[in-house]
Order: structure tokens, then C-alpha cells, then sequence
């Protein structure tokens, strides 16, 4: 690659020299475009070949495998043209103008049709920033082309200098853009060698009616310069690029998102010039009709932003939501059995702190209930039985009780309720038809059983609540050992 490099600058090192000393300036130089915009294709289609690459890559450098091949045959063409009749070349731009305009079509279609990592309005949003570009690029270039004395003549010199120059324009703003937001196929380096390059071949486009009759021999050898830079950038893609792209976090950038307002001001700027001098002439009317036109591309534009915020700010009211309902099902799974849906042990204890801290009312009491041969159940229908009992027990405590008062599973078949505001009859009162609730015959795996437990009960106003919590134990054991199904501690008042 080092040879190819080489030969680039010494073509262009001999072309000038040729073309500063030698008797044809014009056809040197034209011969000389077309060999560099030749080795560019060349150099572009062997990335394409170069087997192992990223697919997206690859298909960049084949569009401009494409692109390259197009150029170089205006450029054959312009020689040829000033070989055969140096008179009239000047005035016969139309074919080699086409070639090259095809050429930097293919390469902006790939840029626009296929933008890595684009989708959806994003994509939209490229076009119509493109669309942008190009309307602020024709108001410009129509007003060069219309202006000083070697001003294009007749429409087709008018269309031609505005379609080569706005497409390239139009392309710089692609590549530049692809640099911006990281996401390019090619590397940095080379974009800014490629979008230096098309810029250039575009001002010489949106120059060309004052440098068609430029015969000096300076000017030819500053023609040649954009196929060099052009040439240039595929040997550093050769050099220094890699086989595949790192494609970090997207960027985005102010610039992109202010400027639909510096191509509205630019134009309208343009306009307010123009009228005081000008009057309603050709080149102030096309001014008029891009300044419209580009106002109704950047308000479809803005809408397109509009609607793409509303869609992420209505993204982010479901994520929040969304996290809001995991937050509240993890909470809940935090402080409920998992089994019976009932406050676990934690919860109990965190609001018997919190009732305790408080004004307690009439008093309040603890109920510890342990349900009778529960291992009985177990041993001999299983454990899917002894769970299915303890969810009926579960369901038949939270309806025996009021709906403020806190019911809790501590493990295994043991219960507790916490009543507040009550008083220790209350409390006897509510073991009575939790009693009565859990005595019901119930079927459990094809079997009739009625369920009996033990309640303790321990009641005061003035007790904390792990006194409370202890009372409540040895009155449950107290009932057990006395089979008399509840048993109020002593203490209670």
C-alpha cells in the first residue's frame, strides 16, 4: 500500500509539473483526474474483496467501487473532449457532469438508504435532515451560479451546476453525519479525507460557470486536487482501518439539532439581500420558492422530533410505571408469606414497633394460634395437603377478624393476629370465631377434616409488645396442655 501511495502523489507531483510547464494543461490535467479517481475506484474495490470484514463495510466500499468507476469515466470523457475540440469543451459538460452526478448518487443513496444502526424515525429523521442540507445547498448554488459576469448561461448550464454541486453537498452532510453520531463504515480519519474531498468536488461544481472559461494553468492543477484527497482516502482505510466496526453508544450532537434554524435564518438572511437589490428577479424568486420550501421540510422535521418525544416521554411514563409495579411486588414479597399471601414475621414485628410507639387507644393484644395435629396431616396426606390446609387457615383467619387488624404466618403452622384498639374481652371475643371459623369440615385430598388449634391471648395497654408476644406463647402452650382451645394470660387487662 505504501507503493499505491506513492503512485497517487507522484501522478499528481508530474501532473502539476506537466501541467505548469507543459504545452496541453487542460488535457494533462483532466488525464490526470481520471487516473486518480480511477485508482480511488481500484483501491475501493479491493476493501470491497478484502475477505473477513464487517458486511456493512464491505458494502460501503463497493458503493464507492461503484461511485469511483462513474467519476473516472467523466473525467475520460473531459479529456477526451479537450482533446478532440479544446474550443467547445468548455461548453459540452452535459455527459461528463451525468457520470459523476451518477457516481455521488450511488454513493448518497447508500449513505441514506442503508445508515448503520438507523431505524424507524431515526431513519426518517436522516432523510429530512438531508432534504434540510440540499434545499439550503440549492438557495446557495442558485445564486452563485446566477452571479458575475461567467454566470451559467441557459437551463441546462443552471441544472447541471446545481444538480452536481447539491448532491455532493448533500453527501459531505451523510458522511459528516455518520462521523458525528460514531456509526460509521469506515474510520474517522478516512471520513474526514472523504468529506474533504467530495466538499471540494462540490465547490468546484457550484463554481463551474466562473471556472469554465478559466484557462490558467493554476487552475487546472487546483482541479486535480479534490481526486487526489479523494484517492487519498481508501489508501488510509487500507493502512490504518480494521475489519470490523467498534460501535460504541451513539452520540448526538447540537449542531444536528440546530440545524433546521441555521438553514431557515441562512436562507431568509439570503432573501432579505437579495430584494432590496435585486427586485423580483430569476435568482430572488429561486430564492423564495427554497426558503418556503425549506420552512415546510423543517416544521415535517420538527414534527417528526415532536412525535418521537412524545413517544419516549410515553416510554418512560411505562418504564416508570412498570418499575413502580416491580418495586410494589417486591415489597409485598418482602414482607408476605409466599404460600398463604399473609405479612410474614418481618411485617408483624415492624408494625407491632410501630402500633407500640404509638397511642395505643383501649389497648392491644396478641393472639398466637398453633394449629393440633398438623404433622399428623402432613405425615399421612403429604405436604401439597399440609399446604392446602394452611391456606384455608390462612383465608379463614383474615375474615374472622376486622380488616385493620394485622394477621401473620411465623413459620410452620403457627399464626399470630394483632389487634389494636381492643380490649382483653374483645380479644377472647376473636378467638371465640376464629375457633369457631377453623372448626368448619373442610375436604383436603379426598378427606373430611376438621381442623382444631391452640390460641394464646395476651392483652394490655401498657406492655410492649415482645412482653405481649411472649405472654401470647405460654398462654398457647397453656392451652394446648389444657385442650381447651384458647387460653387468656393472666396478666391481660
Amino acid at each position: 500500500m505504501d507503493r499505491v501511495l506513492a503512485w497517487v502523489l507522484g501522478i499528481f507531483a508530474v501532473a502539476a509539473i506537466l501541467v505548469g510547464f507543459g504545452p496541453d494543461p487542460a488535457i494533462t490535467s483532466w488525464s490526470a483526474q481520471a487516473v486518480l479517481e480511477g485508482t480511488f475506484a481500484w483501491l475501493a474495490w479491493r476493501l470491497w474483496r478484502r475477505p473477513g470484514q464487517d458486511s456493512l463495510c464491505r458494502r460501503f466500499w463497493g458503493a464507492a467501487a461503484v461511485a469511483g468507476a462513474l467519476k473516472t469515466a467523466g473525467g475520460v470523457v473531459r479529456a477526451i473532449q479537450f482533446s478532440v475540440e479544446p474550443a467547445a469543451a468548455g461548453a459540452h459538460r452535459t455527459v461528463p457532469t451525468l457520470l459523476v452526478a451518477l457516481g455521488s448518487i450511488v454513493l448518497l443513496t447508500f449513505l441514506l438508504l442503508r445508515p448503520p444502526d438507523m431505524v424507524g424515525r431515526e431513519r426518517v429523521r436522516l432523510w429530512l435532515d438531508a432534504a434540510i442540507v440540499l434545499v439550503a445547498t440549492f438557495v446557495f448554488v442558485w445564486s452563485i451560479a446566477l452571479t458575475g459576469g461567467q454566470k451559467a448561461k441557459g437551463p441546462t448550464d443552471v441544472a447541471w451546476t446545481l444538480i452536481g454541486s447539491v448532491i455532493m453537498i448533500v453527501s459531505v452532510y451523510a458522511i459528516v453525519r455518520l462521523l458525528m453520531t460514531k456509526t460509521a463504515p469506515f474510520l474517522r480519519s478516512t471520513g474526514i479525507v472523504l468529506a474533504i474531498a467530495i466538499a471540494a468536488f462540490g465547490v468546484e461544481h457550484a463554481l463551474n460557470p466562473q471556472l469554465a472559461d478559466a484557462d490558467s494553468r493554476g487552475s487546472y492543477v487546483l482541479r486535480m486536487l479534490p481526486a487526489l484527497i479523494l484517492a487519498l482516502a481508501p489508501c488510509i482505510e487500507w493502512i490504518r482501518g480494521t475489519l470490523t466496526r467498534e460501535i460504541p453508544p451513539p452520540r448526538r450532537y447540537r449542531v444536528t439539532l440546530r440545524l433546521p434554524f441555521i438553514a431557515v435564518a441562512a436562507t431568509q438572511l439570503m432573501l432579505i439581500i437579495q430584494l432590496p437589490i435585486e427586485g423580483l428577479n430569476l435568482k430572488s424568486w429561486g430564492t423564495v420558492i427554497g426558503s418556503v420550501t425549506l420552512t415546510a421540510v423543517v416544521a415535517a422535521r420538527q414534527s417528526v422530533v415532536l412525535m418521537e418525544n412524545e413517544r419516549l416521554v410515553r416510554r418512560l411514563d411505562e418504564s416508570v410505571e412498570a418499575l413502580g409495579r416491580q418495586e410494589e411486588k417486591l415489597r409485598h414479597a418482602a414482607n408476605h408469606d409466599h404460600l398463604t399471601g399473609l405479612a410474614n414475621r418481618a411485617f408483624f414485628d415492624h408494625h407491632a414497633q410501630r402500633l407500640g410507639n404509638s397511642d395505643a387507644g383501649r389497648g392491644r393484644a396478641v393472639l398466637l394460634l398453633d394449629l393440633n395435629d398438623f404433622k399428623m396431616v402432613n405425615d399421612t396426606l403429604g405436604h401439597h395437603a399440609g399446604d392446602d390446609l394452611l391456606k384455608l387457615t390462612a383465608t379463614r383467619l383474615r375474615r374472622s377478624v376486622r380488616p385493620a387488624d394485622i394477621v401473620a404466618r411465623l413459620g410452620g403452622d403457627e399464626f399470630s393476629v394483632l389487634l389494636a384498639d381492643t380490649s382483653a374481652d374483645d380479644a377472647v371475643a376473636a378467638a371465640h370465631r376464629i375457633l369457631g371459623a377453623l372448626a368448619k369440615p373442610v375436604r383436603v385430598d379426598g378427606r373430611t377434616l376438621r381442623p382444631q388449634a391452640s390460641v394464646g391471648i395476651a392483652a394490655s395497654g401498657t406492655k410492649p409488645f415482645e412482653a405481649l408476644l411472649r405472654d401470647a406463647d405460654e398462654a398457647m402452650y397453656e392451652a394446648k396442655r389444657r385442650n381447651s382451645g384458647f387460653y387468656l394470660h393472666p396478666e391481660s387487662a
